[in-house]
């Protein structure tokens, strides 16, 4: 796989070789993608050198507007926080969505969505639609798809926070010992190796935008349940279980019994969403994505950049 032979700079709020998260593994690997990435945090912006040299600059969302209207960016719109919003109430993330609908009035800026939700609930709200989706990519040689689960009883999740369902989990741990609920909190490099040991992946999450972990556990070709959130809005042949999130996040018992007939029917069904990764997900459709991407960044932008074949 031949990478794009330039140099972007990715610009967030936090380096990415030293934090973890999401947007911060977005940002790493930007580097199955091009050439050579630099990061950029408000601290170590160094606006005018990468100005004067023409780098052309990923922002995480609402971030874009930390760069002169002069000067041409891309915006990668992870998720919508005004959604996440409504659902958490707090101050940060209400800031946060103010933040985002301003950015949407920024011109000269190139928008990327991780997913085809995120891009219509911002033509909805803001009528900013993105103008690329480049879904999170997985390396489908880790997450292989050979399980080694036969007769398990292991249900792993990402449930570390209120969010994620951290509290479901709890519950679900005492309403069903039959099952043996695990988080997924291995060091990355053990992730796919323990993932294959489960029966099934179970993502209680009330918001997401394109969840990275779910990407994994469909490329391991794990049964997944998830919520209708982020991604799986997308209307995909996805094959994977969904249930409405007010079904979890509503009375425990019917959150409990959504679960065990999830968990009761792995018997009875065959799932295969390692197909949607193969077709979407893979550095392969990853880096063609961002190539589209910055041919139309170097068009829009007026950039003779060097693109390679």
């Amino acid at each position: 796989m031949q990478k794009i032979p330039i140099k972007v700079a990715h610009y967030g709020r936090f380096d990415p070789r030293v934090t973890t998260g999401g947007v911060e593994t977005f940002a790493r690997n930007l580097g199955i993608v091009f050439e050579e990435v630099e990061f950029l945090t408000p601290s170590t912006q160094d606006r005018d050198r990468v100005i004067a040299e023409k780098i052309p600059v990923i922002c995480d969302n609402q971030m874009v507007t930390d760069w002169p209207e002069s000067f041409p960016v891309i915006g990668f719109q992870h998720g919508v926080a005004e959604v996440k919003a409504s659902l958490t109430k707090t101050r940060t993330d209400r800031k946060l969505a103010k933040a985002q609908a301003k950015a949407t009035r920024r011109d000269n800026t190139l928008w990327v969505a991780c997913a085809r939700w995120i891009s219509r609930t911002f033509e909805e709200r803001y009528d900013n639609p993105a103008d690329h989706v480049v879904y999170h990519q997985v390396d489908v040689e880790r997450f292989d798809g050979r399980l080694e689960n036969e007769g398990t009883n292991l249900i792993l999740h990402d449930g570390r926070s209120e969010h994620k369902g951290k509290e479901l989990f709890a519950h679900l741990v005492k309403a069903l010992p039959e099952w043996r609920f695990e988080t997924l909190n291995c060091a990355p490099a053990d992730v796919p190796d323990r993932m294959r040991q489960g029966a099934a992946f179970v993502h209680l999450s009330r918001y997401e935008g394109n969840s990275i972990v779910c990407n994994e556990a469909m490329a391991m070709n794990l049964p997944c349940l998830f919520t209708r959130v982020g991604l799986m809005n997308d209307g995909e042949d996805l094959d994977v279980s969904i249930v409405e999130s007010e079904d979890v996040y509503g009375p425990r018992d019917r959150m409990v019994e959504t679960v065990k007939t999830f968990l009761d029917g792995l018997s009875e069904r065959t799932y295969n969403p390692r197909r949607w990764t193969l077709q979407n997900a893979t550095p392969e459709a990853h880096v063609a994505a961002w190539r589209r991407v910055m041919e139309d960044f170097s068009d829009r932008a007026g950039w003779d950049l060097e693109l390679g074949p």
